[in-house]
Formats: structure tokens, sequence, C-alpha cells
């Protein structure tokens, strides 16, 4: 079961941040911080993840998993660039493609690439 909501407010604690404060630095709404939270709302756009995630300093992932993951050692900081906002909206049957989707990346696999790629694949799925 995903745990957005619980990961989201444990890694905020963690980080000693007031859900106001993170709505501050990440520009997401306090209400939407708020219901994912407490659970009232289950999923958001994938850019609402990335600015979550960039405000928290963390991977999404760490958003998305069961376990949180482990913030990055100090001296690392993910940064995520507006122009990375894709335009779909994530749900719990999503993770398996965000999954995919980091391992290409940890692969070297640019996006461009990896388009390609998926490019074939419909192709021959397709046949």
């Amino acid at each position: 079961m995903l745990e957005l909501g619980k990961n989201l407010r444990e890694i905020r604690k963690n980080k000693a941040l007031s859900a106001a404060e993170l709505s501050q630095k990440s520009g997401v709404a306090r209400s939407l911080i708020s219901q994912l939270e407490s659970g009232k709302r289950q999923s958001t756009s994938v850019d609402t993840l990335y600015r979550l995630a960039q405000a928290l300093e963390v991977p999404i992932a760490s958003l998305l998993t069961e376990e949180p993951l482990k913030p990055p050692s100090s001296g690392s900081s993910i940064k995520y660039k507006q122009s990375d906002k894709p335009p779909f909206f994530f749900k719990e049957q999503d993770l398996a493609y965000l999954s995919a989707i980091q391992k290409a990346k940890d692969a070297g696999v640019s996006p461009e690439l990896l388009d390609e790629l998926i490019d074939v694949v419909i192709r021959i799925k397709g046949k």
C-alpha cells in the first residue's frame, strides 16, 4: 500500500519543518499537504511530488516507497528543474513506472533515449 501521506509527514518532521514552512518552501498549498498527510487525498500531481521532494531535499521515491529513504548525506542535495514536470497525475498503480524511470536514470539513460525505447516497445507490442 502506498504510504505517501505517512512518508511525507515523517520526512517533514525529521527535517523539523512545520506544514506551513513546507508549504512556503515548496509552493504547495498548506491544505493539500494536510490532506495528503491525513490520507484524505491519496494522489497528487507529479509536479507536486517534485516540489515537495525538492523542498525536503529527498528523492521522490522516498515519498512513495513503503519505507522512506534516508535523506542524502550533507553536502548532497537533490534539485529538480521546472522543465522536469510531467503532465500526469500519480496514482498508486503508477509506482512501478516510477521505479523503472529511476532505474533508467541510475543507468545513465537519457530522457530522449528512454522516450525512443518506449516508442520501440510500443511498436513491438502493437505487432
